[in-house]
């Protein structure tokens, strides 16, 4: 149906088109045929003054043939080198059909035009407080020396309230401009405005929003290059004006409104629609507001600046949803026949890049780019938009869609969307899902030594993308910048940890802005952000330590006492929001974790490589680091440590997974006799393993761990206590996008973990009562498992397993569990071996086991 209505306006608009001079309906009500000896100064007045790089002379405006003759000399005059002219009608008119014929100058560094202006000259008496009123000019063809003989714009500027183009348009047409003479007019109303040229319509724009004021005709000629040719000329042959009756008005506008009403079609998907006006955006930094295409937009810069600072170029706002789920983004950018894709821009959704970049679609004008689908949770999201070209890349609106399979047409619907003030609150984690840190934003490429913007990525077990929480680029109240750098030789900043109450993250960076070249060498403030299960950021603690070199990890035990190490002053003691701290020994860490309410660190201090810090959480100076008996002292390149216990016969922690940049990269080892003993390893030294975190349930422990800087992997456990887990396939979780990094991972906090055995979070991953238990182990062919339930009491609920590797549900079934021990073989469809994970849902409760299929 809306194709049909577009059509048909179509149609009656191209009917209504006249191939004579004047469109249908309009009379002739004064013209200058310029074929008097002299120019008519009763109804004409000069261009005089400076303008461009040429200053304007009524002597360069010559009658000649039954045409005005525009004269554009190399010539000192006034100061200028060149001069122009042009004339200006002294009557004002307002709607009506105008018309001029014209040979253009092929000179170059000379501009010619016929358009109009709310002024009767520069020299206008009114012009000061017109500056305030609202108005537009009207662009009916320019021609400039860059241009070919046979290539024109036109167009109509907004002056006021908002400035900017509301259309800017370029014309390539079959007649040389400069050695035949062609007509140009433009049709302007209450409603709509049209060009033409050589009688033919060539756009249609809506005026029903624009500034409505009587207009001053001028014809000019002037230069705008200090190196433009000695001479030139402009011929006009007539210009003429139409005016036509209401009644006729009323039956030609009909068609016209009903084309341009066509474009805008604010339909509505068979989903939840949230409608996002760039205009609207809280931050817009250097973007600024302009009217353009009959719309108000955003426009980025006009030319690139190497080294400009990429928050300069970032729009951002955050938009309040009210509905969690999985959404569609739309873009409606602008893109040009001149130049095509020159003039883009990129967006990121809650931190996360989106594919692509907007502005590149081809099509003249405005359209609609698909973004790709995001999961975005209830609460604040942020969007925003980089000006990657610095070359007029313009943003019309935004939309997110739950009806993923909706195609938006026209300028879409109206706002609909609650713009908040960006705050460090986001949503909760989801509990079982992991957190990595990311560097950069993927706009542009890492530079060594510069300050970058910081993320947690939030990912299901599966490797699906949730959400990206960045932390501050500006001070927000007293929390502080945090941000990191990247070195080609140098891999230590960037680690993250979870307390061992399962409910804070911790990291540690720098309080600088996106940008700042050599910031791990800087004198700025280290800062430590803290955040909380449920999405609040805290970066108040800031601290004068590490001046000159990098900082590199924290961890907190209550999201309170904090620990922090970096490149000199050792390893540090403070609490959330001070500026102090204790040094508790000299030597410097890596990754700090706290394990059985012992704080450990990974190092390569002399003597040191995986070390207990004092005894317990220590908080005063003059510790002692204690290298873990089996560790080499003087070779290894640790990062990432998880501890498990898995051996009823050895008492406490018996197990440790290392991540390592060097040749044992992910390696395990068990406490033997009292010395830790090497268990085997997983990948060689190109893998570059760094974060670790891991989940132990019963006597396997499923590890999650970063490498080559841009992969989030896993790795099942099942072999239990001081057995090589060499052979253990590793799952691909996810790959992160071009122009980014990532370096610490830790488990999503969570209010709701029950501390089992010596109190370990990370040995309780499954959130239930000790008494109810799931267990699934594979059988002998491919596609049988048998699922054991140990249930206190009767439950009902869902079973559903997941292959973490693909996020592909392979089973999904009600079942219920009867008190006590129940025995179910199930049938999955997915037969690929793999890693994956089962849920058991009720009511009440939710058991969760892992597990390796062959």
């Amino acid at each position: 149906m809306r194709k049909t209505v577009h059509a048909i306006a179509l149609l009656l608009l191209f009917a209504l088109q006249s191939q004579a001079q004047a469109p249908s309906g309009y009379t002739l009500t004064w013209s200058d045929e310029f074929n008097t000896s002299t120019l008519d100064t009763t109804m004409w007045k000069y261009r005089i003054g400076s303008s461009g790089t040429s200053y304007q002379r009524s002597e360069n405006v010559v009658p000649d043939s039954g045409k005005i003759r525009i004269d554009l000399k190399r010539e000192p005059f006034m100061g200028k080198e060149l001069t122009g002219g042009g004339i200006i009608t002294k009557t004002p008119r307002r709607y009506g059909y105008y018309e001029v014929r014209v040979k253009l100058d092929a000179s170059y560094g000379w501009h010619e035009a016929f358009w109009t202006s709310w002024l009767s000259g520069f020299d206008d008496p009114n012009a000061g407080s017109s500056q305030t009123m609202n108005r537009i000019e009207i662009d009916c063809f320019e021609h400039y020396p860059d241009y070919a003989g046979n290539y024109y714009t036109y167009g109509t500027i907004q002056w006021y309230p908002i400035q900017g183009n509301a259309n800017r348009d370029y014309r390539t047409v079959a007649e040389n401009l400069t050695t035949s003479y062609n007509t140009f007019g433009f049709e302007y109303t209450p409603d709509y405005l049209n060009y033409f040229y050589n009688g033919t319509l060539v756009k249609t724009i809506d005026t029903r929003t624009l500034p409505t004021h009587d207009l001053y005709l001028w014809l000019s000629g002037i230069a705008t290059k200090t190196n433009a040719a000695d001479s030139g000329a402009v011929f006009f042959d007539y210009l003429r004006c139409y005016e036509i009756s209401p009644a006729n008005y009323n039956t030609r506008k009909t068609a016209f409104i009903a084309y341009l009403d066509s474009l805008k079609l604010p339909i509505q998907s068979a989903g939840h629609d949230l409608w996002i006006e760039a205009e609207d955006f809280k931050d817009p930094k250097n973007w600024t507001k302009e009217f353009d295409e009959n719309a108000t937009v955003l426009k980025g810069f006009t030319s690139r600046v190497v080294g400009r600072d990429s928050s300069e170029l970032t729009a951002t706002t955050t938009i309040r949803i009210d509905s969690a789920g999985t959404y569609k983004l739309w873009v409606r950018a602008r893109d040009f026949t001149t130049g095509p894709g020159t003039r883009k821009f990129k967006v990121f959704v809650n931190g996360q890049l989106v594919a692509g970049e907007f502005g590149t679609h081809g099509i003249n004008g405005y359209a609609w780019q698909n973004g790709g689908t995001f999961y975005l949770p209830k609460g604040n999201v942020t969007i925003k938009i980089f000006d990657s070209s610095q070359n007029f890349a313009r943003c019309d609106k935004l939309l997110l869609t739950t009806d993923t399979a909706f195609v938006p047409v026209g300028s879409g619907g109206n706002s609909n969307v609650l713009h908040v003030e960006p705050l460090l609150d986001f949503p909760p984690f989801t509990a079982g899902n992991i957190v990595v840190t990311r560097i950069g934003d993927g706009a542009a490429a890492l530079v060594t030594g510069n300050a970058h913007p910081v993320f947690l990525d939030e990912y299901t077990p599966a490797g699906v993308l949730v959400r990206s929480i960045p932390m501050p680029v500006t001070a927000i109240g007293l929390n502080k910048k945090l941000t990191l750098s990247v070195s080609t030789t140098d891999h230590t900043e960037g680690y993250l940890s979870r307390s061992p109450d399962g409910r804070f993250l911790a990291l540690a960076g720098y309080d600088a802005a996106p940008g700042l070249a050599s910031v791990s060498t800087s004198t700025l403030n280290r800062v430590i952000g803290i955040v909380n299960a449920a999405g609040t950021i805290n970066t108040t603690t800031s601290l004068n330590t590490f001046s000159g070199v990098v900082v590199r990890s924290a961890v907190t035990s209550d999201g309170t006492d904090i620990w922090t190490t970096g490149g000199n002053n050792g390893i540090r003691y403070t609490t959330l929001g001070s500026s102090a701290s204790v040094a508790l020994a000299a030597q410097t860490g890596r990754c700090l974790q706290i394990f059985d309410n012992q704080l450990y660190a990974s190092t390569t201090a002399t003597n040191y490589r995986i070390a207990k810090i004092g005894t317990g959480l220590p908080k005063t100076a003059g510790q002692t680091l204690t290298n873990l008996p089996g560790f080499a002292t003087a070779s290894g390149s640790p990062y990432g440590i998880y501890f498990a216990d898995l051996s009823t016969s050895v008492a406490g922690l018996d197990v440790m997974y290392v991540a390592e940049e060097g040749t044992n990269a992910l390696s395990k080892y068990s406490l033997v006799s009292g010395s830790w003993v090497l268990n085997g390893k997983i990948g060689s030294i190109a893998d570059t393993y760094r974060g670790l975190t891991g989940e132990q349930s019963g006597g396997d422990v499923v590890l999650y761990a970063t490498r080559k800087n841009s992969e989030i992997v896993a790795v099942l456990d099942t072999t239990g206590y001081n057995t090589s887990f060499a052979g253990m396939p590793v799952t691909l979780l996810a790959t992160t996008a071009t122009n980014t990094l990532i370096r610490g991972i830790a488990l999503a906090p969570d209010t709701s973990i029950v501390l089992m055995g010596s109190g370990l979070a990370v040995m309780a991953p499954v959130r239930t009562a000790p008494s109810s238990s799931l267990q699934v182990i594979p059988q002998g062919d491919r596609q049988t498992l048998q699922v054991i339930i140990q249930a206190k009491e009767k439950m009902q609920g869902f079973l559903q397993i997941v292959n973490i590797g693909s996020g592909k549900i392979v089973y999904v079934q009600a079942i219920t569990a009867e008190k006590g021990r129940s025995n179910y073989t199930v049938r999955i469809k997915d037969r690929t071996a793999g890693l994956y994970i089962a849920s058991y849902q009720t009511g009440a409760e939710k058991l969760d086991d892992k597990f390796f299929k062959q």
